[in-house]
């Protein structure tokens, strides 16, 4: 699969094979030179809860309830506290096929995925539109972002 990505100085289009780790490289477009982090043009993806959305990173994070004392890199409110403080972890990864969202469970409520519960440590594939909820607050993997 191929990531075609377009130069923000001269719009020259650049296409480069997708493969592991590529989001970590810089790209230099061939007419003016100009040189950015591979990242910087991939689609960005966020997790969607109600109207409110939280930007995703490549590489691991932990998603939790937002309270006192969390080092959660995604923090959701939940005044119910049904949500772990470290509920889940989720990474994004470039691959041969395209970015991969991969998520596993670790939280003490329940955790459904399509309204399948997950036990702990399963691992999963999510992909845009995807609907999970944690504790009982429900959200959805989307290419919003902010």
């Amino acid at each position: 699969m191929n990531i075609v990505l377009k130069c923000p100085i001269c719009k020259t289009v650049i296409t480069l094979a997708a493969n592991y780790g590529i989001e970590s490289k810089t790209a230099e477009c061939p007419h003016c030179h100009n040189k950015n982090k591979i990242k910087t043009y991939l689609p960005k993806l966020s997790i969607k809860v109600g109207t409110d959305l939280y930007q995703l990173h490549f590489g691991r994070q932990w998603i939790g309830r937002d309270c006192d004392n969390n080092d959660a890199e995604v923090k959701i409110p939940d005044k119910d506290q049904y949500m772990s403080r470290k509920h889940a972890v989720l990474e994004l990864t470039c691959t041969p096929l395209g970015i991969q969202c991969t998520f596993e469970e670790h939280g003490k409520n329940p955790t459904l995925i399509q309204d399948m519960e997950l036990i702990e440590n399963d691992i999963i594939y999510l992909n845009p539109n995807d609907c999970f909820t944690l504790g009982e607050k429900k959200m959805y993997i989307t290419n919003e972002f902010e």
